[in-house]
């Protein structure tokens, strides 16, 4: 009889043991994943009032605004809501980044406006209008200019201004480029980050990274199959997969964390996020935006024309491989401008103002005070 009981005692502490386990590998999981959802919220709370504006005559500013029938999302930070504008233009296409843009103005709202928009088609905007244009047909080039336009004309009104500076990046460039060539007399100064010329460049920058590989001794079949796909069929798909093999080789020193970024900042809301994360599904996103994404591996901005009526100014990460230094500096070399200047932040790759918000946000400033003045 003893020796029964003994049994049972052993098989409820071996259950007990079993269950203890279970709960604990059940358990830390869920305490990992709401230690991580407090550190990220602690995170946030603090970039909130790191970054908050707080000065009499400020502006921060999320809204919606009206561009040629569909109500589009701006971001709107500054110290003193008379300083100058700037006009932020995000790359992509349709990959807008107004969220983490507090990183690199925080050192330019005490002397200026600063505007990030989503554009039509992708981000805050993509989700508003997604009733009435789910399939993003009316977001083109052509339309991107239109409602570049609509915009400037919004924010000279708002902020009553004869012009603003426009500022892009990547894509944001190929439209801050036409805009400035066909619209001078709505700006005072137009700067491109990691300016585009022509994705011939991608050849270029495969190039180099074929070169590095083979320097290192590694096995480059399958990059030269991928780029050679690439150079078939340029499509988003086909460039992706040649980047796969190619940014190994070209990875920036000063590369910023675009990701943490996000996750800390007070700014980055759900639809973001949920943008953010379409991005992922390279075939869903390239159907989504097909239109833009095509027109802009084909693009030559040399076509929109080379003569300037208003100072310009590029600057770009020393490792760009996106849009490589040797082709910003052609650019810069073939244009005219009443002023021109190209300058180059060092160990940075495609966005330094994300890599080195500092550095380029002094940068950017001492251009456009010479620009100014």
């Amino acid at each position: 009889m003893e020796y029964g009981r003994e049994n049972v005692k052993k098989e409820k502490k071996k259950r007990s043991i079993v269950s203890r386990i279970i709960k604990w590998v059940i358990g830390l999981p869920i305490g990992l994943i709401a230690l991580a959802l407090v550190t990220v919220g602690v995170m946030k709370t603090v970039n909130h009032f790191q970054y908050l504006i707080t000065t009499e005559g400020g502006i921060e500013e999320d809204s919606y605004v009206e561009l040629d029938g569909q109500m589009q999302f701006i971001n709107i930070r500054g110290e003193n809501e008379n300083n100058p504008v700037i006009l932020y233009l995000h790359g992509g296409p349709a990959s807008p980044d107004g969220f983490v843009a507090h990183v690199w103005e925080k050192d330019l709202i005490r002397d200026y406006t600063c505007v990030t928009w989503d554009q039509r088609g992708c981000g805050r905007t993509y989700y508003r209008n997604m009733e009435k244009d789910p399939q993003n047909e009316t977001a083109t080039f052509e339309q991107a200019i239109e409602d570049t336009d609509a915009l400037v004309d919004y924010l000279c009104q708002r902020f009553d201004q004869e012009k603003i500076i426009l500022v892009g990046h990547s894509y944001g460039t190929v439209v801050g480029s036409k805009y400035a060539l066909t619209h001078p007399e709505k700006l005072s100064a137009y700067i491109g980050i990691g300016q585009v010329e022509t994705f011939d460049s991608e050849l270029y920058s495969y190039e180099d990274a074929l070169t590095k590989a083979k320097a290192a001794g590694d096995d480059t079949t399958e990059m030269e199959a991928a780029i050679e796909a690439f150079r078939a069929d340029p499509k988003l798909e086909t460039l992706m997969k040649a980047r796969k093999y190619t940014t190994k080789y070209q990875k920036a020193p000063r590369e910023g964390n675009a990701i943490l970024l996000g996750l800390k900042s007070s700014y980055m809301g759900i639809d973001d996020m949920k943008w953010f994360l379409s991005m992922s599904n390279t075939e869903a996103f390239y159907q989504l935006n097909k239109e833009l994404l095509d027109y802009t591996l084909t693009v030559d901005v040399r076509d929109f024309g080379t003569s300037y009526k208003i100072p310009v100014g590029f600057i770009s990460g020393s490792e760009d491989w996106t849009t490589p230094v040797k082709y910003t500096q052609e650019y810069c070399d073939t244009i005219s401008a009443p002023k021109k200047e190209f300058v180059t932040i060092a160990g940075c790759g495609h966005s330094p103002q994300l890599d080195a918000p500092d550095e380029f946000a002094v940068t950017l400033r001492n251009m456009l005070k010479d620009y100014t003045e």
